[in-house]
């Protein structure tokens, strides 16, 4: 594990080393690499000695080239988009079918920890990996995974943002701050002039829409189609490039539909009426 420059971010195992750390460092989850990594936030900072501690001009970059560490704001901006797409259970859409800890709870039946196999329709898959505590622990595995933002709050705190078994938000912002101690996931963002000039945000159409019955996804791909309810209950499921809607109630559904062949997958709002 290096800096991009090379320089390498040294694995601190030991809780204590860990604790007591304001450089940047990673470790697996319990030491065991089967269970994903983690990182404290002078990592992401690029803080890798006292110097660059006190001079962020001495800073390393931690993502590899053109891409970074995303904002607290491109966090923000994100979780809104979601939360338009999807409507507000934004949890179970973000993440993953497996791993979560069931949630008996009848006030949390949108818990990503319950009815699974209605998680991750965004294709995100949020793995609740689990943090490592600023005194070394690990803890939370399978009820949480929070990722790193290149901001700093204060002198201890930073902005992570994160899904939790007993919610069902995507949390952060002004509402979350933790310890830069702590360890936790990373997700890069790709800078925008590098990434791909595609708009995707504008995928082949469907219609008609609003629909009585039948919706077809324009053009002549074949794909795995998927309904959900908002709340992210999969509902449906076909083969091809339409789908019957007729034996659902009138309402806004959401429908997924991926393409294996070229690996892309449009997700639309339809109106049912």
């Amino acid at each position: 594990m290096t800096y991009r420059d090379g320089t390498p971010i040294p694995q601190v195992t030991d809780g204590t080393e860990w604790s007591n750390l304001t450089t940047g460092a990673w470790c697996y989850y319990d030491n065991d690499p089967t269970k994903g990594k983690l990182y404290n936030w002078y990592t992401v900072a690029g803080i890798y000695d006292e110097a660059s501690l006190n001079d962020e001009s001495l800073r390393k970059e931690f993502a590899p080239l053109d891409w970074r560490v995303p904002s607290a704001q491109e966090f923000n901006t994100f979780r809104s988009y979601i939360r338009d797409v999807y409507g507000y259970y934004t949890a179970k859409p973000l993440a993953s079918n497996n791993g979560w800890e069931e949630f008996n709870d009848s006030d949390w039946l949108n818990s990503p920890g319950n009815n699974q196999e209605d998680n991750n329709i965004s294709g995100f898959n949020g793995f609740p990996v689990g943090i490592r505590s600023d005194t070394g622990d690990f803890l939370e595995r399978g009820k949480r995974v929070i990722w790193m933002v290149s901001d700093s709050f204060n002198e201890s705190f930073s902005y992570p943002y994160g899904l939790f078994v007993i919610d069902k938000w995507l949390i952060g912002g002004s509402n979350f701050v933790a310890s830069k101690k702590y360890g936790h996931s990373v997700r890069f963002v790709r800078d925008a002039q590098t990434a791909s000039t595609k708009d995707y945000s504008k995928p082949e159409a469907i219609f008609p829409n609003p629909t009585k019955s039948i919706v077809t996804i324009e053009g002549a791909a074949k794909y795995d189609i998927e309904v959900y309810s908002l709340q992210g209950r999969k509902l449906m499921t076909h083969r091809g490039n339409s789908i019957d809607l007729s034996a659902l109630s009138n309402a806004m559904y959401l429908i997924k539909a991926s393409n294996t062949a070229n690996k892309q997958q449009h997700i639309y709002k339809v109106i049912k009426e």
